[in-house]
């Protein structure tokens, strides 16, 4: 299985996420979408891409139906190449909204990161649930319901990670949402260490979705059982490594 460097924590500044990857000879990375936007947005950039009439997110109000959105990707290009790393996916910012205005604004911020993440051919792009409530359920379907259909012709596989106090934090969450979603092309992103701290064993999430899991992000207690039953199934995707020290200062 493929080992694959990923931060935790979203706001982890890039050059850590690449340097853990580099001492970890790992060559490949799973990137936040806050850590490749902060690179991609630097005030040069914002300014220039004003004067082009684009908007501060990189795309243009009339470009909204294309695959690739208005980001000028060479930055962060030029960082995956200098650190010898192939990106293979891409953590969104949360669908976290309680009414129509903000899931609007949201949804077209995720739907720009799902085409940058077509475009810089990273292959897979995992959603991220909002706190636990059932308006944020409820909008996390509607979205994901439009997102997967966008993803398929593009090439993108999509996941929805769980984590604890999100309205995806239980099994049954997800039963239900993978049921009400209906989409074939939505996997699961297991986080162990999210499901340990939900009180839910990650060897019951792995028997419970046969099939249905695109990549384990590991923790360091007792992953033997969930991985046994995993392989069981003939899981080959990748395992996701959290970067393991911090920023300096």
């Amino acid at each position: 299985m493929l080992t694959v460097a990923y931060a935790k924590d979203p706001l982890t500044p890039l050059d850590d996420v690449l340097r853990f990857a580099t001492d970890a000879r790992l060559s490949h990375v799973q990137l936040a979408w806050e850590q490749i936007a902060r690179v991609l947005s630097t005030p040069r950039d914002v300014k220039n891409k004003r004067a082009a009439g684009l908007s501060p997110r990189g795309r243009s109000t009339a470009d909204a139906g294309t695959t690739s959105g208005a980001w000028d990707l060479a930055p962060i290009r030029d960082c995956l190449c200098n650190a010898g790393v192939q990106l293979v996916g891409i953590d969104a910012t949360a669908l976290d909204c309680l009414d129509d205005e903000t899931f609007d604004r949201q949804f077209n911020d995720i739907r720009t990161q799902l085409e940058t993440a077509a475009a810089l051919r990273a292959g897979h792009f995992t959603f991220t649930p909002g706190p636990r409530s059932a308006a944020n359920f409820a909008y996390l379907v509607a979205g994901l319901k439009r997102l997967t259909r966008l993803a398929e012709p593009v090439g993108v596989g999509c996941s929805i990670r769980n984590l604890r106090d999100s309205s995806v934090e239980q099994l049954n969450d997800l039963h239900r949402l993978f049921h009400e979603v209906g989409a074939a092309n939505l996997a699961l992103d297991l986080d162990m260490a999210e499901f340990q701290a939900a009180v839910v064993n990650p060897h019951d999430a792995a028997i419970s979705f046969p099939g249905r899991i695109s990549r384990v992000r590991v923790c360091d207690v007792n992953p033997e059982a969930t991985f046994a039953a995993l392989q069981h199934d003939g899981f080959t995707g990748p395992v996701l490594a959290a970067v393991a020290y911090e920023s300096p200062g």
